[in-house]
């Protein structure tokens, strides 16, 4: 299954997960508050039924999700700047961390393994391609799409809220707690995007050492 497609289907995760972002700012810059019933107030608001934020949620999810590019995002979750994708290290570092690939098996296929970066990713989409129907990969690469894409939009509003609640003038212990929280969620978000990353990776090796 494509990228595109995997996208679409993550698409109403990311509407929750904006939209859950901008009632805790809301209630932070407005309410000047933090805390549960005043972020479920705004929640409320947000994800009114037939209401304008919902309507332009979908619209907001495509302009923000399209401010980065995907070379970008892999920078945000993997924190390198040279060749960040998981795929370049596919050989080199991660094969070797999962009991389940069959390495020897691996090798007379692959023959020598390449030890460049951007050989090694090259190599390891060749082999994704062929198993872009299986369940484990499918369901590896739509985890780390949605906590990719997740990632990349919350370091974009660990700025831009952040810039926001210092305008709004909000006392500077409320704005403290908010850039932690904003700061928490990215690391969070990029910790697990990392993994769901290195899954993917290992999943497809996992399924050309074993297909007859």
């Amino acid at each position: 299954m494509g990228q595109e497609y995997l996208k679409s289907k993550n698409a109403w995760r990311l509407w929750i997960f904006i939209g859950v972002n901008f009632a805790v700012f809301l209630s932070v810059s407005v309410s000047k508050q933090l805390t549960s019933s005043s972020i479920e107030h705004f929640w409320q608001r947000v994800s009114a039924k037939d209401g304008l934020a919902t309507i332009c949620m979908p619209l907001a999810a495509v302009v923000l999700n399209g401010f980065l590019g995907d070379l970008a995002k892999a920078r945000l979750v993997f924190w390198r700047w040279q060749n960040p994708l998981p795929g370049c290290r596919a050989f080199s570092k991660l094969m070797g961390t999962d009991p389940r690939i069959a390495v020897k098996v691996l090798k007379t296929k692959c023959g020598r393994f390449p030890e460049d970066p951007k050989e090694q990713n090259a190599l390891w989409y060749q082999l994704y391609k062929k198993h872009t129907e299986s369940v484990t990969v499918i369901e590896a690469h739509r985890a780390y799409l949605l906590t990719r894409d997740m990632t990349a939009l919350s370091a974009v509003f660990a700025v831009l809220f952040s810039i926001g609640i210092f305008v709004a003038l909000a006392s500077l212990k409320i704005v403290a707690l908010y850039g932690a929280t904003l700061i928490a969620q990215y690391l969070i978000l990029s910790t697990s995007a990392r993994n769901y990353g290195t899954r993917f990776v290992l999943n497809v090796l996992t399924e050309e050492s074993h297909a007859k």
